[in-house]
């Protein structure tokens, strides 16, 4: 019967069908996939220990951030503090190996150089003795440098990044937030760029759209409505990497544009170093407002997605980053035998 009215119906008719009925299952599986986040996401006042982890390593980041910061600022972060310590005490009540726990390590180590730097300097941390309580004040003062900070980045370490190793040169990157004076020009990024189109795509159809942009008046006005440059110098240039909706077929492919995108801008990322520029991704999780902001200065068309933006200058001589411990590969691995 289905063939035989595909044998009698036009083609517009079939197609008039066929969307009708990819416009419900998009909006069937759109829901599923938000009850299934909204069930899952690590919502602030959570205790499941899963949740404890990733908001921990999120203010572990926040300190991390502040205490690498070119331009310091003594007395950084007291919301982020406030936050912390009634984390931590959560994290203690629900992991009883808490210690041997390198999420808890890297916090307590990025919390230790918080406070031996405002000491050294003689600066007043009442503030920050009195959100923790006593044993985890002590933990703090006790905690190993190793698991979390900063770490220096030099521009001389980046002078073979061309005939380094695959792993050489990941092990190596380092997202920096700020940069030397120094112009980077289009075709500097154009090189890398170039570089990272052997990235996958599905089925070869190679969504991912870069915009560069060098005008400083444009990115003055988009980085503070990206929001996570706040307190740095903006950067000389400015990668946004988008993704054209119009290279998906139907809406099983609704997340895929993500995919390539963050495939891509990951290979970017590694081509830049490999070019000796220093680059931080950002991310483009904007409310409508923001986004609709965002379009309207770049001129952006509806089927281009935002995937992320990444920073990119010249390596300073001298430059200090998160730590960012990360996970072992077997910490996060699953084998299926």
């Amino acid at each position: 019967m289905k063939e035989a009215l595909k044998r009698l119906l036009p083609e517009s008719v079939i197609a008039w069908v066929r969307g009708i009925q990819a416009s419900a299952r998009l909006r069937q599986e759109t829901r599923r996939q938000m009850r299934r986040f909204a069930r899952n996401y690590a919502k602030r006042g959570s205790t499941r220990l899963a949740h404890l982890e990733t908001r921990t390593i999120f203010f572990t980041h926040q300190i991390e951030k502040g205490l690498s910061h070119g331009n310091f600022r003594h007395g950084f972060g007291k919301g982020v503090l406030a936050e912390f310590a009634p984390l931590l005490v959560a994290f203690r009540q629900q992991d009883a190996n808490y210690r041997t726990n390198d999420i808890y390590r890297s916090a307590m180590s990025a919390l230790h150089d918080y406070k031996v730097r405002h000491e050294t300097d003689s600066y007043d941390l009442t503030y920050m003795r009195r959100d923790f309580p006593d044993d985890i004040w002590q933990e703090i003062a006790n905690a190993d440098s190793r698991y979390g900070g900063v770490l220096t980045i030099k521009a001389s370490d980046k002078a073979d990044n061309a005939s380094k190793t695959f792993v050489e040169l990941s092990e190596s990157r380092h997202s920096l937030r700020e940069f030397s004076d120094e112009p980077v020009n289009a075709e500097d990024i154009e090189r890398a760029v170039d570089i990272a189109m052997r990235t996958p795509s599905v089925c070869n159809r190679q969504p991912t759209r870069v915009h560069i942009i060098t005008n400083a008046d444009l990115i003055a006005k988009l980085m503070p409505i990206q929001h996570g440059f706040n307190g740095y110098p903006f950067p000389p240039a400015l990668v946004l990497v988008t993704s054209d909706i119009q290279g998906f077929m139907n809406p099983d492919e609704r997340n895929e544009g993500f995919v390539d995108g963050g495939l891509f801008s990951m290979s970017l990322l590694l081509a830049l170093e490999e070019q000796r520029l220093a680059a931080c991704p950002l991310n483009t999780c904007l409310p409508a407002g923001r986004d609709d902001a965002t379009r309207r200065l770049l001129n952006l068309p509806d089927n281009e997605l935002l995937v992320m933006y990444i920073a990119v200058g010249h390596f300073l001589p001298e430059a200090e980053t998160c730590m960012s411990r990360r996970f072992k590969g077997s910490d996060i691995v699953t084998v299926h035998a």
